[in-house]
């Protein structure tokens, strides 16, 4: 019922992004002299494209190669494009959750941010990268890329192959043809149409180990959890606490992005000890947000998450690697 009423929107949304794809297939992209790669979707929610920016920014690292990584900031609390050099980290609220996340993944690696992808690319290459990586750029047409991966999750990545806001698509499905390659994560689905022009490599995610807010590395295999996230795609969370062989009694879900206050650690702190639990975990996208609010006890834990491919050789000849 609600993607009926909706759908009238939806036609607006679809009218404008012909307009927008006419518009960006007469108007030149700018070049920057770096190797750009963009790692995107074209649905929102969680597609583990952050997960696949990190990874891709970590192999050309290991390969010596001079990389930046370049993201919005979304719903961070300043304003203005801001450097992370590769040896420090800054505050969720001065770069936004995902470019702390990702400060905290890529040691080494400069994170730019700025709401303008292409003046941060353009910065970034001035400032000698090799590499630069662009999260969540599918849908950044001003700037050129070299590589445009684009992420599908799970076996249902379009929902009801709806734009926005009666779906979950930000452009139509056709726009993969774009891609240069796809990354479809936690999928048995192999048979598509797009095989014969764009290659696709499976992967899924993976826990590299898990870590109490102090530092601390534990196992969690049997124990009672209650966990929480802010994220586009709860479920895939839950799939890899699943895989730790721990017992999940409670999971609260926020809005993905979300902005926790004391009263919201104080709920999960109340829920968490009156199940009798023995650590809550969450993921490293709100331990940036959560870790200055969290009073110690009980325990917090956070998933430290990376990605394995199906056919990782090739995806790192498609990297030039």
């Amino acid at each position: 019922m609600r993607a009926v009423l909706l759908f009238p929107f939806t036609i607006i949304f679809y009218l404008i992004n012909i307009i927008w794809e006419s518009y960006w297939r007469l108007r030149k992209p700018v070049k920057v002299n770096a190797l750009v790669i963009s790692v995107g979707n074209i649905a929102v929610g969680g597609t583990g494209k952050t997960t696949l920016t990190a990874f891709v920014a970590r192999k050309n690292q290991e390969a010596g190669k001079k990389v930046a990584v370049v993201a919005r900031g979304y719903k961070r609390q300043s304003s203005g494009p801001v450097t992370i050099p590769g040896d420090t980290t800054s505050s969720w609220e001065e770069i936004g959750d995902e470019p702390a996340m990702l400060a905290r993944m890529l040691p080494g690696i400069k994170i730019y941010v700025d709401s303008d992808k292409t003046s941060a690319a353009i910065q970034a290459a001035a400032d000698g990268n090799e590499i630069i990586i662009i999260d969540d750029g599918f849908q950044h047409r001003k700037l050129h890329r070299d590589l445009d991966i684009a992420c599908l999750g799970s076996s249902r990545p379009f929902g009801n192959k709806l734009l926005l806001p009666s779906g979950i698509l930000r452009e139509p499905i056709r726009a993969l043809n774009r891609a240069s390659a796809i990354a479809w994560f936690d999928s048995t689905y192999k048979n598509n149409s797009w095989d014969k022009y764009i290659p696709i490599y499976h992967a899924r995610k993976k826990i590299e180990y898990i870590k109490l807010n102090d530092g601390t590395s534990i196992e969690i295999k049997g124990k009672r959890v209650l966990a929480f996230c802010g994220i586009g795609n709860p479920d895939s969370f839950r799939i890899s606490l699943e895989q730790t062989g721990c017992q999940i009694v409670d999971l609260i879900r926020f809005r993905d992005h979300h902005i926790y206050d004391r009263l919201d650690i104080e709920h999960i702190i109340s829920r968490a000890r009156g199940n009798d639990i023995d650590c809550v975990v969450t993921t490293m996208k709100d331990l940036v947000k959560v870790e200055g609010l969290w009073a110690g006890n009980p325990p917090l834990a956070c998933l430290h998450i990376t990605i394995a491919l199906e056919n990782e050789p090739g995806f790192l000849k498609l990297l030039r690697l």
